[in-house]
């Protein structure tokens, strides 16, 4: 089913787990389950494996497909940059 941009930003709350499924340009990252650390108003950050945080900072809302469980983020123009798909959290 799909879903709005303001329903992705209620379902990605801390704890929850994401799924790299596609990163254009780090695909060592496809498969990386990691938690998100942070939440504000124009981002989220994952935790990464050192402890550190890796900010995905928002976009404007059509520049995001959200349906089911995944998530496309496209660029500005239009090419797919992350697929992500939404875990379990805690």
């Amino acid at each position: 089913m799909k879903k709005t941009f303001a329903q992705l930003k209620r379902d990605l709350q801390i704890g929850v787990k994401v799924k790299t499924l596609y990163n254009y340009c780090k695909p060592e990252r496809i498969g990386e389950i990691r938690p998100i650390s942070q939440v504000q108003t124009n981002a989220i950050a994952f935790k990464k494996d050192d402890g550190r945080d890796s900010w995905l900072w928002w976009e404007k809302a059509s520049q995001y497909d959200y349906q089911d469980n995944i998530v496309n983020c496209y660029n500005k123009a239009g090419e797919l940059e992350f697929t992500y798909e939404i875990l379990a959290g805690n």
